[in-house]
């Protein structure tokens, strides 16, 4: 599920989409926005959520939906961290070397 913004500028308007997570006392997490589950362990979930990478770590760790079409993903288990990583953009090592 998607939720757009609307933000108000004197200039423009634009659309934001927005990432919801909900973790309610560490057992159950409710992800919105989810596009890819790129691994899934008992002890770690990595997925991509409006162009960041997410990675989620506890224990015993299980998917009991997931719904592509909307982007929810829920997950039980015990929530020990939730980290978020953008996505960088790679570049060739002459574009670096050639900054």
């Amino acid at each position: 599920m998607y939720i757009f913004l609307i933000q108000y500028n004197m200039n423009e308007q634009k659309f934001v989409k927005e990432n919801i997570v909900k973790l309610i006392n560490r057992n159950d997490l409710i992800i919105n926005g989810v596009s890819k589950v790129l691994s899934f362990s008992s002890n770690q979930i990595i997925l991509v959520a409006l162009d960041c990478e997410m990675q989620i770590q506890g224990e015993q760790l299980q998917t009991t939906k997931l719904d592509e079409e909307n982007g929810e993903l829920i997950v039980q288990g015990l929530i020990n961290s939730i980290k978020w990583k953008d996505k960088k953009e790679k570049t060739s090592l002459l574009k670096r070397i050639f900054k």
